[in-house]
C-alpha cells in the first residue's frame, strides 16, 4: 500500500502545508489503496513507514533555494546525497538523518518528496498566498503519485 505523509507545524505558517493537502485529499484519495497520516512534526514517524512495505511519499515545506510556493518531486533512489543540501525539513531531525537511519539498518527507501519551498515559518501566521497557490499543484502530484501505485498493483 502507498502511504502519503503530510508532516508539519499547522502553528508555523507555510510549515503546515503537509497536513493541509492531508486533510485535503481525504475524500478525494480513497479509492486508490493509498493510506493517508498527518505525522505533524514527527520525522520519526517517517522512518516507522519506511520500514513497512510499500512506497512512502512525503509532503513537507523544504527550503530548496526556489522561490516561495515552488514545488519540487525528488525520488530519494535518485537524488542520493542532494536530499542535504535542500534541507528537507523544519523539524528536529530531517529527511536526510531519517533516510540515513533506514539506510543503516539495511531499508532502501522507495520514498518520493515532494516539497514546497516556504515563503515564512512563523508562529500564528498561516500558510502564504505563494504556497496556498502551489496546492493544486502538490494535489495533483500526490494524486499522480497514487494512480501510478494502483496501477501497477491492481488486483486481478
Amino acid at each position: 500500500m502507498l502511504t502519503v505523509i503530510g508532516l508539519g507545524n499547522i502553528l508555523r505558517g507555510d510549515d503546515g502545508i503537509g497536513p493541509v493537502i492531508i486533510e485535503q485529499l481525504e475524500g478525494e484519495i480513497s479509492p486508490l489503496k493509498t493510506k493517508l497520516l498527518d505525522a505533524g512534526s514527527d520525522a520519526f514517524m517517517v522512518l516507522e513507514k519506511l520500514l513497512e512495505p510499500g512506497p512512502v511519499v512525503v509532503i513537507d515545506c523544504a527550503y530548496m533555494g526556489e522561490e516561495p510556493g515552488q514545488v519540487r518531486r525528488i525520488r530519494v533512489k535518485d537524488a542520493g546525497l542532494l536530499l542535504e543540501q535542500f534541507g528537507l525539513s523544519m523539524h528536529g531531525f530531517s529527511l536526510a538523518d531519517i533516510l540515513k537511519m533506514a539506510q543503516s539498518i539495511g531499508v532502501e527507501p522507495d520514498m518520493t518528496i515532494v516539497g514546497v519551498e516556504p515563503k515564512e515559518i512563523k508562529f500564528n501566521t498561516g500558510i502564504s498566498k505563494e504556497v496556498e497557490k502551489s496546492i493544486p499543484t502538490i494535489m495533483r502530484m500526490v494524486m499522480e503519485e497514487a494512480k501510478s501505485y494502483a496501477e501497477k498493483n491492481i488486483d486481478h
